[in-house]
């Protein structure tokens, strides 16, 4: 009697079933280990928050994170491959009626740095400055960090939060063109509707295309979070979204060939865009701000801050990591990096891969201490036995 009510239960419920299909599929899954001894802070220094962090490694071997901090952005560097962490530059200071907010950073085939962030307009003693501005902003550096230059506003939105532009970030393609994704709600003022939209540099980020085009678009939904790569062996370019096209974001891929190169828009029922998840995650469940990379062994590695097991409360959502194949499909759930207890929250979350295929996770969450902090966990990907 109690093991068929047990089974009426998970009947009832898409997420348990969910789950234990997981388990089944994932026997002969390859898997990714996380060493816990690897667990380190990398943010804030002393008192305060950091949050939205991003990851590379240098040429030079060195690695440099940047982060949101109290209103600005700043970046941290190590040369010990995260062991410590020191050099911490203010790259972008605090501006009144003004949050800084997600940083992204890729070093370009020249070795310089360009950052990319997006100025959000805040309110002052309850007053909206109308003057003040969504943006899309980036900034250099040419001596791996030190110091930062070349300010330039690439694009600017309302005044109004629902009519806003979001989370620019950049990937510089063979030709040696940049291109700066980002996500765009401005044009849409009468609707809720958000779209992927590019601008393009062909001098290093120093000067930008005038207008932007648009990349993706499901009509009547909100594409948002770009995160673009180059996928390896292959001549396209690839970025993964958050796509609310059944309600609740989920994980999805956007593609082109560097023939297509973004000649239109990638639309609904377009070829050239998968939901990544296999199988796909419950309705009820919120998975969103995808982050894409790929591994030098070809495997391509996917995270998303996701509800899956704790309730629908997406400021409690916590990092989950999904492994596809070559071609980036066919994402499945691998260990969570992090424990995030029910009720703390690990978000907007972002991966590093080094040059040995080591993956570095990284989370903002209050797990670990009172604020929110920028931590990261090392972990190698292993292929299972058949």
């Amino acid at each position: 009697m109690m093991k068929n009510f047990i089974w009426f239960l998970l009947f009832l419920s898409p997420t348990a079933c969910f789950v234990q299909a997981q388990k089944h599929d994932s026997e002969n899954a390859p898997h990714i280990h996380w060493d816990k001894s690897t667990l380190k802070q990398i943010a804030p220094v002393g008192n305060g928050y950091a949050n939205y962090a991003r990851m590379i490694q240098l040429h030079t071997g060195n690695l440099i994170c940047i982060y949101e901090t109290k209103g600005g952005v700043e970046c941290a560097q190590s040369s010990d491959l995260g062991a410590t962490w020191k050099n911490q530059v203010n790259i972008i200071p605090p501006i009144e009626g003004y949050n800084m907010a997600v940083p992204e950073i890729l070093e370009l085939k020249d070795h310089s740095l360009l950052m990319s962030y997006n100025p959000r307009p805040r309110k002052v003693n309850g007053q909206t400055d109308t003057t003040k501005r969504f943006e899309i902003r980036t900034k250099k550096s040419y001596d791996q960090g030190k110091t930062w230059e070349d300010d330039r506003l690439v694009y600017q939105a309302s005044y109004k939060f629902e009519d806003g532009c979001w989370e620019p970030a950049q990937i510089q393609i063979p030709s040696g063109e940049v291109q700066l994704y980002f996500s765009n709600e401005n044009i849409y003022r009468k609707s809720n509707e958000q779209n992927i939209s590019i601008f393009r540099s062909k001098d290093g980020g120093k000067t930008w295309s005038t207008q932007p085009e648009i990349v993706s678009f499901r009509p009547g939904h909100r594409d948002g979070m770009p995160v673009p790569i180059m996928l390896k062996g292959s001549k396209e370019i690839l970025f993964s979204i958050e796509d609310n096209a059944n309600g609740q974001f989920k994980p999805a891929i956007i593609r082109n060939s560097l023939t297509q190169n973004w000649q239109k828009p990638v639309g609904a029922d377009d070829d050239e865009r998968n939901f990544a998840l296999v199988p796909q995650l419950p309705d009820t469940v919120y998975a969103g701000a995808p982050y894409l990379r790929q591994l030098k062994s070809g495997a391509t590695i996917l995270s998303y801050q996701s509800t899956l097991g704790r309730g629908r409360n997406g400021d409690l959502a916590y990092m989950q990591v999904a492994v596809g194949d070559t071609e980036a499909r066919n994402f499945k759930d691998v260990e969570i990096p992090f424990e995030v207890p029910a009720n703390k929250h690990g978000l907007w979350n972002s991966l590093c891969i080094l040059n040995d295929d080591t993956i570095i996770a990284i989370t903002s969450t209050n797990a670990f201490s009172n604020s929110t902090a920028v931590w990261m966990i090392k972990g190698k990907l292993i292929k299972r036995k058949n």
